[in-house]
């Protein structure tokens, strides 16, 4: 009994060569995934009061609302897409912060994308872009992160980054924050 090898036919297997190599790039290329949001220990989002520990700044009132409640300062991180650094701030301290149940409690965390075209509502009611913000808080440069009290009055900020002693001034500037 001979047995008939058939050929894969060409229409097939172009298609699925350029599949496999786009799934390949993906795999290797060294872009680094999305981080997720922290999960508290039911599998949900942290929350702190009615909002999330860390967001992106969509709803001023709702934040300062549970500021105030809770009395617990708030600290923005304002970025952009194209930002070497700010990446670098992301990832390696901003990620495992918001993973850490050490800071859970102590405060808000924002995120504000200046370059994208997410809205948020201000506290006079009126939604903004996030440009609008940035302009308003004087932020000149990313990555920026600014301490706000509870009363939303401004405690400290850090603007650009200095590698070696950034989490030296980020562990002292949400000490300062959440002691006022």
């Amino acid at each position: 009994m001979k047995i008939k090898i058939l050929k894969s036919n060409p229409r097939i297997r172009r298609p699925l060569l350029g599949l496999g190599l786009v799934l390949l790039f993906a795999q290797f290329s060294g872009l680094p995934a999305q981080a997720s949001a922290p999960e508290g220990g039911d599998g949900g989002v942290v929350m702190i009061g009615k909002v999330a520990f860390v967001d992106h700044l969509l709803n001023l009132p709702a934040d300062f609302a549970v500021m105030r409640e809770k009395h617990i300062p708030m600290m923005i991180f304002f970025h952009a897409s194209y930002c070497g650094y700010c990446n670098m701030v992301d990832d390696r301290f901003l990620i495992p912060m918001r993973l850490d149940p050490e800071f859970q409690n102590r405060l808000l965390i924002r995120r504000v994308k200046i370059d994208s075209d997410t809205k948020y509502i201000g506290l006079d009611g009126q939604t903004h872009d996030y440009p609008y913000l940035a302009n308003k808080l004087g932020v000149r440069g990313v990555p920026y992160i600014l301490f706000l009290a509870p009363d939303g009055s401004r405690i400290t900020s850090i603007q650009g980054t200095a590698y070696d002693y950034y989490g030296y001034y980020l562990s002292q500037d949400i000490n300062l924050a959440t002691d006022c």
